[in-house]
């Protein structure tokens, strides 16, 4: 339940104003008794400064301090659920598009091809090769949209496997040299909720990167730290200018750098984007090493 301060923020405004004016003058009444009139103008504000910090310290951890912790804790709470809600609701659809139109387009084709092969009619089997290559290309489709709400592949065998994969459907979408180095020695499996958010973060810094930066080469790079996990991201495309995105306010704002920062945030770790225009764009995600299983 929210404090009659929390409905009302400007009742919390005057208030803090109110018991610092009403310290400050408890102070300069005080000040008299404290320093001895000798004392040069310097040392009384010296004094006056010490006074009112010790007496305001507590009052503003108490309304201001403690409250914007609180808040900023049930920020990430939410945004975490919201992202686990949103990560099985990608794992529901993933789902069905697969068990259920996916079989669905399956069992045609296979009946499309009974019917090539059991007629003798050539415009028969015209019309069914046909029909057989629209479905397979439309079989492929829908595979390649369930591999990109949640590829099965991340949950079963983890992060890298499922890493090629995606960049290989990039290779053949954008025609770009999208590719994954490894630098560990062996390959790195870390916790599921954190393999997720690198996942979709290189998900995000790719399509990015081809969509709008217009790249034509990717690299992912992984690298195994004494203490951390890093995971780069580094095209060759047209860049922009990283500090006018971020300070823009508009309706098509920049979701998909604040995804990327937050998830890497929600995990223990660091995201640093890097761009300019015409000078591509790199992202660097750094999480500590205790996040491995």
């Amino acid at each position: 339940m929210l404090t009659p301060f929390e409905k009302r923020p400007v009742h919390l405004f005057a208030y803090v104003l109110a018991i610092i004016f009403a310290v400050e003058a408890a102070v300069m009444f005080a000040l008299p008794y404290v320093v001895p009139d000798t004392t040069s103008d310097m040392a009384v504000a010296f004094v006056d400064a010490i006074m009112l910090t010790v007496l305001l310290s507590p009052m503003l951890w108490v309304l201001i301090v403690g409250p914007l912790s609180k808040l900023a804790e049930l920020r990430q709470e939410i945004l975490g659920a919201a992202l686990t809600a949103q990560e099985e609701e990608r794992q529901r659809l993933a789902r069905e598009l697969h068990d259920g139109l996916g079989q669905g387009l399956t069992t045609l084709l296979v009946g499309l091809r009974t019917i090539e092969e059991m007629t003798h009619e050539e415009a028969v089997k015209g019309v069914a090769r046909d029909l057989r290559r629209i479905g397979g290309e439309s079989h492929d489709e829908v595979r390649r949209i369930a591999r990109g709400l949640r590829p099965a592949v991340l949950d079963d065998v983890g992060m890298v496997p499922a890493l090629e994969r995606f960049l290989n459907d990039v290779r053949q979408a954008y025609e770009a040299d999208a590719f994954l180095t490894v630098e560990c020695v062996d390959r790195p499996r870390l916790k599921p909720d954190v393999e997720t958010a690198l996942y979709r973060i290189v998900q995000e810094a790719v399509v990015n990167a081809v969509r709008h930066g217009r790249a034509k080469r990717i690299a992912i790079t992984m690298r195994c730290r004494a203490d951390a996990f890093e995971l780069e991201v580094h095209d060759n495309g047209q860049g922009f200018d990283l500090n006018a995105t971020l300070n823009r306010r508009t309706g098509t704002g920049p979701f998909g750098l604040y995804s990327i920062r937050e998830r890497a945030r929600l995990i223990g770790g660091d995201a640093v984007i890097e761009s300019s225009t015409n000078s591509g764009t790199r992202v660097l995600v750094s999480v500590p090493l205790s996040t491995k299983t």
